[in-house]
């Protein structure tokens, strides 16, 4: 099930991108000029019979682009069948691999649990893109520390009928951060930023407000990188493309996002720094006012000259808006019940929390260059020709601050840190209205994996899990297996003790309702402009239920007495009130 949260509006919300964790028609294309030389993950059981191309060109509305796509991916992937004398020669990588390899991840999609005594979920990608209501995906793969493929699937725009290709532009969202921790550690590298120096003491155009403990405990751009600084805003819900902020400007100035006079609250402090993890947008729009105090040019430009253009995402930018000239490259993102977001997107100020345009090609091209800059120390000529930070401020980057069982979660300097041994990975992931995506990479250069997926839709990170579980199957990553779970059904009967509508308390327009599922075993919630998803009960644990598409959880809360259900829990956290019946 999504995660159910209202728009983070005039609130501060701890969102946990943890939760994230779990987002073209032409060939795919090799981005690095360098010949691949590491074989370590070749696709497991690769055939070396030549694969059809799967290039599939339609005008037509995107399921059916989408079925003529996908159709040939799967036959693609049953005649290229390894056979016994294939599989012994699976050291030699051979063009067909990756043909292969694309086909078996479009009819490999599993969710994150299967549940125990029944026969394993395995969808085609057709499949989950319909259910999902997403209209364009698209994927790029790390193998040996290069960009293996690339491959765009739908539609960017459907109601133009305008397919996604390679060069189709999404929403990175927060995968934002990583790209902008890099910036401001580029200038750390110069001595032009410190990690653990005050940062009022570069701002200039604006200033941390007071907060108690300040003289002893200042907030510093370490702080702020590893969402430590106790700083608020956790996320932002942009501004509608087709609309103006005020007469005549589209959006907010960067200032005027961290005074409050968005459409968020003002950027405050309101736990000492260092204290403990607390997810903050608002934290990276200071990183963004520090950099552009600091080189005294827009965030936008910085970027691109210290990090885009260095790592080679020549299709990537943080102009926001979008300029005009590049809308026709965008795709349009969409609701959870597959509607157009309103003014086809939405803009974000925000740029260095939630700003990139980009592609999961260039997403992986990033992952290669920060790989190559971590292999440059054992092999110096690995080392980019210029490398967006020296090799200590990346594994400076890569650093748990703090033990990641707790308060501060291990986080590095604006990514995620997880896994452990072969299957260990920096990683982030991406919610804007409209888009979802996901970025992982191998901490280990020498596995040299890492997947970068994006999607146009409000449903597209569960898509974008199940293509991850897909990819990691095929080429034999570890850590990313579907778990099992024991399910119980639940009548009809049942089920009337949870049935109703529910809502959060600060947000009482915000609401979902839960029913009996068609199958009489299952709970069916709905959610405005997200659709319905399925519930089983837990094996063991009464008022527990789960769902297997993406493991999230909800625990239904009951009386004093233990009797009549008044509430519901999500996350772990978030509560839901149910409301008395009309």
């Amino acid at each position: 099930m999504a995660a159910l949260r209202p728009p983070p509006q005039r609130r501060r919300n701890p969102m946990d991108p943890a939760a994230v964790y779990r987002t073209g028609a032409e060939p795919p294309t090799a981005i690095s000029g360098r010949q691949p030389t590491r074989r370590r993950h070749q696709p497991r059981g690769a055939s070396m019979t030549p694969c059809p191309d799967p290039t599939v060109h339609d005008e037509s509305p995107w399921r059916r682009a989408n079925r003529r796509w996908l159709t040939l991916l799967v036959l693609g992937a049953a005649a290229c069948a390894p056979s016994p004398d294939d599989t012994a020669d699976a050291d030699r990588l051979q063009p067909a691999d990756h043909e292969e390899a694309i086909a078996r991840v479009a009819a490999r999609l599993q969710p994150a649990i299967q549940l125990a005594g029944r026969q394993p979920q395995v969808w085609t990608l057709e499949q989950r893109m319909q259910e999902h209501q997403v209209p364009a995906v698209g994927m790029a793969v790390l193998a040996d520390g290069e960009v293996a493929w690339h491959r765009v699937w739908g539609l960017a725009d459907p109601a133009e009928g305008v397919e996604a290709g390679p060069n189709t532009l999404f929403q990175a969202a927060s995968i934002s951060k990583p790209v902008a921790a890099l910036v401001a550690l580029s200038l750390v590298d110069e001595g032009l930023l410190d990690l653990d120096e005050p940062v009022n003491r570069r701002l200039t155009s604006w200033q941390v407000p007071p907060h108690e403990g300040q003289d002893e405990h200042p907030v510093t751009l370490r702080h702020l990188l590893t969402h430590s600084a106790g700083t608020t805003v956790w996320g932002f819900p942009g501004y509608r493309k087709d609309q103006e902020f005020s007469p005549g400007k589209a959006i907010p100035s960067n200032i005027e996002v961290l005074d409050g006079d968005g459409n968020t609250d003002p950027v405050t402090v309101f736990r000492r720094p260092g204290e403990a993890w607390q997810y903050s947008g608002g934290g990276f729009t200071v990183v963004e006012q520090l950099i552009e105090d600091v080189t005294g040019r827009p965030f936008a430009e910085v970027a691109r000259e210290r990090v885009l253009v260095p790592a080679g995402m020549i299709s990537s930018t943080f102009e926001q808006p979008l300029p005009p000239e590049r809308w026709s490259a965008a795709a349009r993102g969409h609701r959870g019940d597959g509607s157009e977001v309103e003014g086809e997107w939405h803009n974000y100020p925000e740029q260095a929390a939630a700003g990139l345009w980009t592609t999961a090609a260039d997403l992986a091209t990033l992952s290669a260059h920060l790989l190559d800059i971590l292999r440059s120390d054992a092999d110096p000529s690995e080392s980019p020709a210029a490398p967006v930070v020296s090799r200590a401020t990346m594994e400076a980057m890569l650093t748990p601050n703090g033990d990641p069982d707790g308060a501060l979660r291990g986080w590095g300097l604006g990514v995620g840190l997880g896994g452990e041994g072969a299957g260990a990975t920096f990683r982030h992931g991406g919610s804007n209205e409209g888009f979802k995506a996901q970025w992982i990479t191998a901490r280990d250069p020498a596995q040299g994996y890492g997947v970068a997926v994006m999607a146009n839709g409000d449903r597209g990170s569960a898509l974008a899990s199940e293509l991850v579980r897909a990819v990691a199957e095929i080429y034999d990553w570890p850590g990313h297996e579907p778990t099992e779970r024991a399910a119980r059904p639940v009548s009809t009967a049942d089920a009337a003790q949870y049935a109703g509508r529910y809502a959060r308390p600060e947000r009482p327009e915000m609401t979902i309702t839960i029913s009996a599922a068609g199958d009489g075993e299952t709970l069916r919630v709905d959610v405005p402009g997200q659709g319905a998803f399925t519930l089983h009960l837990d094996g063991e644990e009464d008022d527990l239920f789960f769902d297997p598409v993406d493991a999230s959880e909800i625990h239904f809360e009951r009386d004093e007495e233990g009797g009549a259900v008044v509430a519901a829990r999500t996350g772990g956290e978030d509560l839901w009130q149910r409301l008395p019946e009309a």
